[in-house]
Order: C-alpha cells, then sequence, then structure tokens
C-alpha cells in the first residue's frame, strides 16, 4: 500500500492519537497537517471528517472559520477507534504488507 492510502494515513493517525493517550502526552498539532501526512487539503479532510463521523476520534475533529477547517486541539482517539486498530481487518493488512512498521508510522513518538 501507498504511504498516501487511506487506511495508511488512518492507521498512522490514529496509532498516534493512542501512543499521546497511553504516554499521556500532549497531542502535537504540527503532526495532524496534511503537509506533515503528505497528502493534500481535501483528502486531509475526507480522513478526518470520515474518523468523526465513525466514532474513532473523540471530540469534534475540527472548527471552521473564515480561513478553512483546522483539528480541534483536544482531539483523541476513542475507544472504538482504538478497537478498529486491533481488530479492523484492512487496518491489519496495512500492517502486514508494508515493510516494516517504521515505514508507515515515521516520526510517531513513543514506537
Amino acid at each position: 500500500m501507498a504511504k498516501n492510502d487511506c487506511y495508511v494515513i488512518v492507521y498512522r493517525v490514529l496509532m498516534y492519537l493512542y501512543n499521546c493517550l497511553r504516554q499521556d502526552e500532549v497531542v502535537d498539532m504540527q503532526k495532524l497537517t496534511p503537509e506533515y501526512l503528505h497528502i493534500n487539503q481535501r483528502y486531509f479532510e475526507y480522513i478526518f471528517d470520515t474518523l468523526n463521523d465513525e466514532g474513532l476520534i473523540l471530540n469534534k475533529a475540527h472548527y471552521e472559520d473564515m480561513l478553512g477547517k483546522h483539528l480541534e486541539s483536544d482531539i483523541m482517539i476513542s475507544p472504538k477507534g482504538i478497537s478498529f486498530l486491533h481488530e479492523n481487518s484492512t487496518i491489519d493488512k496495512v500492517k502486514k504488507s508494508v515493510k516494516g512498521i517504521a515505514v508507515i508510522i515515521s516520526d510517531i513518538p513513543g514506537l
């Protein structure tokens, strides 16, 4: 799978949020940007809207103002998101298909 595949991005984001929760670290909002994830703004919004709509993250994913959409700083993984990481067959394929987990989750602390 490509680094910008939807499920790869979802995995990276959810693992990052899960690690922040487990390690009692504040989410670095600079790591949750389209530029950091190497995707375009529309794709970024789609992914976070989907994570929010599916209940995989807690708190509203973003707010919108005159400058566009911005992620909320209190974003965190939900219990459903944690289960998704451990039980979803597609996420399991992501883990297995990419050589070395570091390729998927590069620059994510705690892994």
